[in-house]
């Protein structure tokens, strides 16, 4: 193999590699980069297994040929070379010369055939859809997604297609246990997407999305055998899918709710940022005094201290026979999704100090959390 190639060029290929390849596994070529060089371009590949990536990019090839190396070492010797084109040599025995002026390097590599195949998929599969809709609803779901190994159908996004209001729209929900959080949005080519059963997507590949979706406004999603595809320009991504059943999340969310308070987004996050400082590994929780226009919160740590902030509330719904009306919360089950929320108004519903509460924000009903009290 014999390849020029910009190396900002290169540089933004293998840069795509580093989150998916496999750095503390026990199979050594999942820790590599494909680099395959053919026609007027080379293709950059790495997968985990679960997570893969390909890329096609303009390169000028003397001569064919295909070896993998250490994505990470890799990247750190280019990013720091000099010059702005490097002269690329494959050896027979799958290392590579990098050369750029008077610089000189060799890394060592592993044959090209013992790298795992990635995914394949046709062009007539894909769906257009708008990169900046797919990547809000990851990134207002992902904070709930288990990071409990053994919950291994905790793990991951549930992607569905429902239909609402006569329109087919796309879901997102994600729980660890403790929450649950749910976005819907349209997606004016959802009857091509079939996902009406459902799929789940691991925390890995929710995050590589996310990534993918920051460079382009529009991606092409699809389903092939196991795994959700992902194309933008000559890039493609492949995430193989969780097999594990997620659990019936409808049956968490309650029908309806005794009280509605509305508060100030800014105000609630602020008081639970301030309070949850004192919190610890051992002492997280925070109780919520819910009274018919006072919201107070309290904290108290033995081992750091105790706290107690004053904001003003609205009762929206509810009778107030039953208030005051004091509730334990993990704080950052509340502040996480008020972190996401962009309106100034937030709504949490309440039926009594034992059952699910929800958090959403005025004006989207589309997207809340469903949030467990806690016993303190």
């Amino acid at each position: 193999m014999r390849v020029q190639i910009e190396r900002e060029i290169l540089l933004k290929g293998v840069a795509r590699t580093l989150g998916v390849v496999d750095r503390r596994g026990t199979m050594p070529i999942l820790s590599h980069f494909l680099l395959k060089a053919e026609g007027s371009q080379v293709q950059i590949a790495a997968t985990d297994l679960e997570v893969s990536f390909r890329g096609l990019y303009p390169a000028q090839v003397s001569e064919p040929g295909a070896l993998t190396l250490p994505a990470h070492y890799f990247f750190n010797l280019v990013k720091e070379l000099p010059g702005e084109t490097l002269d690329l040599t494959g050896t027979e025995k799958s290392n590579l010369q990098i050369q750029v002026g008077e610089s000189r390097y060799q890394l060592l590599g592993l044959p090209a055939d013992q790298f795992p195949p990635i995914p394949e998929i046709t062009e007539e599969k894909l769906v257009p859809i708008q990169s900046p809709l797919l990547k809000e609803m990851i990134e207002k779901t992902i904070f709930s997604v288990s990071g409990d190994d053994l919950q291994y159908h905790l793990s991951g996004i549930f992607w569905e297609r429902v239909e609402d209001d006569g329109a087919l729209q796309l879901r997102m929900a994600s729980t660890d246990g403790h929450r649950l959080t749910l976005i819907q949005r349209p997606l004016p080519e959802s009857e091509q997407f079939a996902i009406s059963e459902g799929i789940l997507i691991p925390r890995k590949g929710v995050a590589e999305i996310v990534r993918l979706l920051a460079e382009e406004e529009q991606v092409a999603l699809g389903l092939s055998s196991k795994s959700l595809a992902l194309k933008m320009d000559d890039k493609y991504l492949f995430i193989r899918l969780l097999e594990k059943k997620f659990p019936d999340y409808r049956r968490i969310i309650p029908e309806s709710f005794t009280y509605r308070f509305a508060m100030s987004r800014k105000d609630l996050f602020d008081t639970l940022r301030r309070i949850s400082l004192l919190s610890t590994d051992r002492f997280k929780g925070v109780i919520l005094k819910l009274m018919p226009d006072t919201l107070e919160a309290t904290f108290n740590n033995p081992e750091v201290g105790e706290g107690r902030e004053l904001m003003p509330l609205t009762m929206e719904s509810g009778d107030g026979t039953q208030l005051p009306l004091e509730i334990g919360f993990n704080a950052r089950y509340l502040m996480d999704p008020l972190n996401m929320m962009t309106q100034d108004t937030v709504f949490l519903e309440v039926n009594d100090r034992d059952r699910p509460c929800r958090l959403l924000e005025q004006g989207d009903p589309h997207y809340f959390s469903i949030i467990m009290p806690m016993s303190l």
